[in-house]
């Protein structure tokens, strides 16, 4: 599918955004100053696998292609936000954890890359994140905001076998679109959408109910 234009909202708060900038990370993060974007994302590929019938443990796993836009970027910023605990197991390919931000309910990891890179180089990332009792009520919901520009986001939701998804809406905005209930050839049920000229500062939002 491809995204409208939808209201944009900030996924790190003024307040944290600007302790970053003042801080040496913010040269890590914006070596070329705050005029433009450090990198695009040209591929994002998320997947959350619930693994139990009572939404007990979760997993997380994002694979993003993206190219930088500026000089000399050595760090890069990931988010998380929901219910429970977030970050019970974490995994990122593409470097080590620096600092933290708690931002309004928002956790806020640096990501420090092995190595600083060069305008116009891609990197190809995964990130695996597991999250303890954080999807136990009938009716869930997966929020997905890209906080840089983006080109193409896919989206998927794995239910355990024993309690399969029922149904489930893509949000955009004020708009809500039926999202169908797939079935693996493993005989779990999923959700799955694919965003083309998805945006930047956008939430993508699915919810169901199991």
């Amino acid at each position: 599918m491809s995204a409208a234009l939808r209201e944009s909202v900030s996924v790190v708060s003024p307040r944290v955004y600007a302790q970053i900038l003042t801080s040496p990370i913010g040269a890590q993060l914006l070596p070329e100053g705050l005029f433009g974007s450090p990198y695009e994302v040209l591929d994002y590929r998320s997947a959350l696998v619930l693994h139990d019938h009572k939404g007990r443990t979760a997993t997380f796993t994002r694979t993003q292609r993206i190219r930088f836009l500026q000089d000399g970027v050595s760090a890069i910023l990931d988010h998380c936000w929901g219910a429970g605990l977030l970050l019970a197991e974490y995994r990122h390919s593409g470097g080590s954890i620096g600092e933290t931000f708690k931002d309004e309910g928002r956790r806020h990891l640096v990501i420090r890359l092995k190595r600083a890179m060069r305008r116009g180089e891609e990197l190809r990332f995964t990130v695996e994140r597991t999250v303890l009792v954080g999807f136990t009520e009938e009716r869930e919901q997966l929020e997905t905001t890209i906080d840089h520009p983006v080109q193409r986001i896919a989206l998927e939701v794995v239910f355990p076998r024993e309690r399969p998804g029922r149904s489930a809406v893509l949000e955009l905005g004020d708009e809500s679109l039926p999202m169908p209930v797939l079935r693996s050839r493993w005989g779990r049920t999923l959700l799955h959408v694919q965003i083309l000229g998805a945006q930047a500062h956008t939430p993508y939002v699915i919810r169901w109910t199991w």
